[in-house]
């Protein structure tokens, strides 16, 4: 679980253009989940809070396959919802990485008019505009981390109370 990206967030861009803000919004994001996800313990990723709900391990498992589809995305192919991990630790890993490996797709390529959603639903493919990148799995990314994030503190394991996600750090207790 080293080295993973994301436990805490670089400087800001000193510029505002479409590509910084997303490039912060995903460093957010990949920093909110590698708080989310450190440190927990079988318990907390068998929660779930109700028969019908996800557990936690299952918001984990379904990030995942979201920070996949989004890099398809970014690289041209099509998603089709296959499962490419198994295990918590795989997932947690396998969405950091792909958060970092689009951040970076960001820096090369940032034309997003040349980047759409390209899906696989039983053997015909869906297109849709970068759009919906946003107003679906980025933000679905964000609403699961929530979850995770309230679950732990169900099951007695709030995640570390000197991460701040306002400044993207783990800050000392002293401030």
């Amino acid at each position: 679980m080293n080295n993973l990206p994301f436990s805490s967030i670089g400087p800001y861009s000193d510029s505002y253009t479409s590509t910084t803000v997303l490039s912060r919004m995903i460093e957010g994001i990949g920093f909110r989940f590698y708080w989310a996800t450190e440190g927990l313990r079988q318990i907390d990723l068998d929660y779930r809070p109700c028969e019908d709900g996800r557990s936690c391990y299952e918001n984990i498992e379904h990030i995942s396959m979201l920070t996949d589809a989004i890099s398809d995305a970014f690289a041209g192919r099509i998603y089709d919802f296959s499962n490419k991990r198994s295990g918590f630790e795989d997932y947690r890993k396998g969405a950091l990485n792909n958060l970092y490996t689009i951040l970076k797709a960001l820096e090369s390529n940032p034309d997003y008019s040349k980047i759409s959603v390209r899906l696989n639903y039983n053997g015909q493919e869906v297109l849709t505009p970068f759009w919906n990148l946003i107003n679906g799995p980025f933000s679905d990314i964000i609403y699961h981390t929530g979850q995770i994030v309230a679950f732990r503190r169900i099951t007695g394991n709030p995640i570390n109370q000197s991460v701040n996600v306002f400044v993207g750090q783990v800050m000392s207790q002293d401030i």
